[in-house]
């Protein structure tokens, strides 16, 4: 697939929301001297970055969609070992060894590698590593997906929008459902299987369409969303439901993606931003993983628990050493190639 600058952009912008909704996670309940309509910085910043998730979902499935590849099933879970299951693993050993500051007596003593084994499945070594193994359940129904948006992608679409929505509802909701399942259910396909989908509905025509709508629109679209961002941060302000398993998410997702297709009409014009979004979307994965371990570093430090500011400045030290954590693999490669390359 031709990597595309905007979606880069979309891509870029997701991850560096999901790094500021786990900075200020620890911050939304403290009072601050500044506030908008009664929402605090942190709450704005947790609250409006919600619709990272879904677009991550969103992106996974539109990287499918628009790939030109069809070397069949063996290659196709070939190349998700080495992007996804292979980094998983080793971060999930790192996260689990962090947790006993380092003792591999942890991870060899008797059941260490049954419970490591079982937070692999479950993506319990760290909060945010559930997204993985949810991708690789999607991963696993994509042939049967593939087969289901190219007989009848509308049908498909509708589908699983409603059993998306509906598993959103019973955890949102008091529906009649076992709790056990109910305190699990967002650590499954269904509840994301609409993002997911409609990212693969996104065929190259239909991408430009929708990238071309807009760029027409540029300006509604972003109003609409940081009106959005307000609505649904005063809402959650309102309700005191904080986590992203909601209703309003299927309408607040989609359109965040738009307005950041939208905003990279002016964004890309700046300086190297192209080429630094270009990087890091290359690279999200391993910002996605890595930013947590930074982050619980960080927290110890007293000065960055001070106030929204430092929370802010926390998040983007995050982000930087979290891209420095990309930088260096790629370009030590790059040097060792050039060192070969000068061998005799």
């Amino acid at each position: 697939m031709e990597r595309r600058a905007d979606v880069d952009w979309v891509r870029t912008a997701s991850m560096l929301g999901v790094i500021f909704l786990h900075a200020s996670s620890g911050f939304v309940s403290r009072p601050s001297r500044f506030s908008l309509l009664g929402m605090t910085p942190a709450l704005l910043c947790n609250q409006a970055a919600r619709f990272s998730v879904p677009v991550f979902f969103l992106l996974s499935g539109l990287g499918l969609g628009l790939s030109k590849r069809e070397n069949g099933l063996p290659g196709f879970w070939l190349r998700r070992m080495r992007r996804g299951v292979l980094p998983y693993v080793r971060w999930s050993a790192v996260f689990f060894l962090q947790s006993s500051h380092f003792r591999l007596s942890t991870l060899l003593s008797h059941g260490g590698l049954r419970t490591f084994g079982r937070l692999l499945l479950t993506g319990g070594a760290a909060s945010h590593l559930w997204f993985l193994p949810v991708l690789l359940q999607l991963y696993l129904l994509y042939p049967a997906l593939k087969w289901c948006m190219r007989a009848c992608p509308l049908s498909m679409l509708v589908l699983s929008f409603l059993l998306s929505l509906y598993c959103t509802l019973v955890i949102y909701m008091p529906l009649p459902f076992p709790p056990w399942w109910r305190a699990r259910l967002w650590r499954l396909f269904p509840v994301w299987l609409f993002y997911f989908t409609m990212g693969m509905g996104l065929t190259v025509e239909r991408l430009e369409r929708a990238a071309a709508f807009a760029r027409k629109h540029a300006a509604v679209l972003c109003l609409l969303a940081l009106a959005a961002a307000l609505a649904y941060t005063a809402d959650a302000s309102r309700s005191g439901e904080l986590d992203s398993i909601k209703p309003q998410l299927f309408l607040y997702g989609p359109l965040c993606f738009l307005a950041l297709l939208a905003s990279w009409k002016w964004v890309g014009g700046i300086g190297s931003v192209g080429a630094i979004s270009a990087f890091l979307a290359r690279h999200s994965m391993t910002l996605y993983f890595s930013h947590i371990f930074f982050l619980s570093l960080l927290r110890r430090i007293a000065f960055f628990q001070r106030n929204a500011g430092t929370m802010l400045l926390m998040g983007a030290l995050v982000a930087a050493l979290s891209a420095l954590a990309a930088l260096l693999p790629e370009g030590a490669k790059r040097w060792s190639g050039r060192l070969s390359n000068l061998a005799p």
